[in-house]
């Protein structure tokens, strides 16, 4: 009988304890699975993400969102049957839509201990790095250099929450997003930009940005996780659980080697052409070339931003018209006629040093382009009205342009007569002497013949002046002969004297022609014959 009671007893325990876990169960079941049901259903939960964030988070050409952050939370929608719209903002909007709960998820948001009191987080997925984006020689070499600084940060980012939190007299300067940052400082504006490392190396690839690097280690190393907002903080279970699903099942291994297998790649390069230029410096000179080769192909990424289309498509016309102008200008310059000397000009050392030359100089001179910029102006000219240090101060003094004669020398030795017009001219901060040389050896001949030409007038004038005086002189023998009146001589002499008139008229008109043809030489073509006895 007693052995009964005890047998009943130990029943009726047994039965308490089994009720105790069934209301357990089913208590646990009212709190979680009518909210997770409630979502699975036909409720669309809305997740925020950042617009301009990439590679983790932006929309693409299409306009919709893609990024690392978005492929993860698909994954996980479809592995946990919800059913999701992503809507993408400025993330200042985006996190203020989160804690208010305008919005369901963030399929990204970094911990902290100060957001977590006010959404809920589930376990982390990666870790995110930033850095200290600043142009190159600024000075700042780290976190304790940006004290009185402007700074520049996404509105509402974690650097944002980083910057505030800081005890010093920064200037702080809010982007809609981390891109328009780094864009900022790019342009010359403010002194740093505190975005993520990742997304800056992203962005001056993409984009090709150049005088911009990252400064000092990493700064906030974030545990990047999806966020819920309060009313829907019963989701996270539920992400938690998908997460480690696509992890276990190679989901997310795929999407990570999609968007950062790339930049592993790259940093894996860096490491072993580091590790190998102290060794085999001839096959690391190969190993960059590839490298460099590899890394161009790997930079057109998705462009995500119209307007930087646009001005990159301008960019590419400016270059192709300055191009354009360039060679217009280069073709002018070598088919000019003059020979052009572009020379340094230091009041203090004034060699003369030809920094230009066109293809006319080269050609009458006989050295190579390479050759003459190796030479002073002095060494290919000899000065005839001037020395150089007259010359110099002349140019210098009048501050116009003057001109003079001299002689080139050939590289054979040769020498070629030119007429030179020189000006001082101030490029770019600096001064040069800008020298037109014209070939004038055609012209010098022309003038020596001209010259040899007047000489042989003069010669012929005095020619004439003394046949007419030996003419004359007969001419009065004879007429005293006409006066003796010798038998049967006068009419013959008196014929003679009528033609050697003609003769002597004749030769006047040639003298005073002649003497017209000198004069207009000397008038117009400023020659001088030999003076006259």
């Amino acid at each position: 009988m007693q052995k009964s009671n005890e047998y009943l007893g130990f029943s009726i325990r047994i039965r308490r304890l089994f009720v105790l876990l069934v209301i357990l169960i089913l208590s646990l079941s009212t709190l979680v699975s009518p909210s997770y049901a409630s979502h699975v259903e036909d409720h669309v939960l809305i997740v925020g993400a950042d617009e301009y964030f990439p590679p983790y988070e932006y929309i693409d050409y299409n306009g919709m969102p893609t990024g690392f952050n978005v492929d993860i939370i698909n994954a996980i929608a479809e592995e946990m049957g919800l059913n999701i719209s992503i809507q993408p903002g400025k993330w200042h909007e985006v996190r203020s839509d989160l804690e208010s709960g305008r919005i369901d998820l963030v399929n990204g948001m970094y911990y902290s201990i100060e957001r977590d009191e006010v959404v809920n987080f589930s376990k982390p997925y990666i870790t995110v790095s930033h850095a200290i984006f600043v142009r190159e020689g600024s000075g700042i070499n780290g976190p304790g250099d940006l004290d009185g600084r402007e700074i520049v940060v996404e509105k509402g980012d974690i650097m944002h929450d980083y910057i505030l939190g800081l005890d010093s007299s920064n200037t702080i300067i809010t982007t809609d997003n981390q891109s328009e940052a780094l864009f900022l400082i790019a342009s010359g504006k403010h002194d740093a930009a505190l975005i993520s490392k990742l997304h800056g190396e992203h962005l001056i690839n993409q984009y090709e940005i150049s005088g911009i690097t990252t400064t000092g280690h990493p700064i906030e190393s974030r545990q990047y996780c999806i966020a819920a907002s309060p009313n829907a903080s019963s989701l996270l279970p539920v992400i938690n659980e998908g997460l480690a699903i696509i992890k276990k099942n190679g989901k997310y291994d795929e999407i990570y080697k999609k968007w950062f297998g790339v930049y592993e790649e790259r940093e894996f390069f860096g490491t072993l052409i580091n590790i190998v230029i102290f060794v085999l410096l001839p096959v690391i000179v190969l190993l960059a070339a590839a490298l460099i080769w590899s890394v161009s192909l790997r930079k057109k990424l998705i462009r995500t931003s119209t307007d930087l289309e646009d001005e990159l498509v301008k960019q590419k016309r400016i270059k192709v018209a300055l191009k354009e102008s360039k060679d217009k200008y280069m073709a002018l310059f070598n088919s000019l006629n003059e020979s052009v000397f572009m020379c340094e000009y230091n009041r203090e050392n004034k060699r003369g040093r030809i920094v230009e030359v066109n293809d006319t100089a080269c050609q009458r001179l006989g050295y190579t382009r390479e050759e003459l910029m190796d030479k002073s102006i002095l060494e290919i000219t000899r000065m005839f009205s001037y020395d150089c240090q007259t010359l110099l101060k002349k140019i210098n003094r009048e501050n116009k342009q003057i001109s003079y004669y001299a002689e080139h020398v050939r590289k054979d030795g040769s020498t070629f007569p030119v007429h030179v017009r020189a000006r001082l001219l101030n490029y770019e901060g600096k001064d040069f002497i800008l020298q037109l040389a014209l070939d004038i050896t055609k012209e010098m001949e022309y003038r020596r013949r001209e010259i040899e030409a007047l000489k042989k007038i003069e010669q012929n004038l005095a020619q004439l002046a003394t046949l007419n005086d030996e003419i004359r002189n007969p001419l009065t023998i004879i007429a005293g002969v006409v006066d003796l009146e010798i038998e049967d001589s006068k009419d013959v002499i008196f014929e003679q004297v009528q033609k050697i008139d003609e003769i002597i008229n004749k030769l006047d008109r040639g003298w005073m022609e002649s003497a017209k043809i000198r004069e207009f030489l000397r008038k117009h073509l400023e020659i001088e014959g030999e003076e006259e006895d």
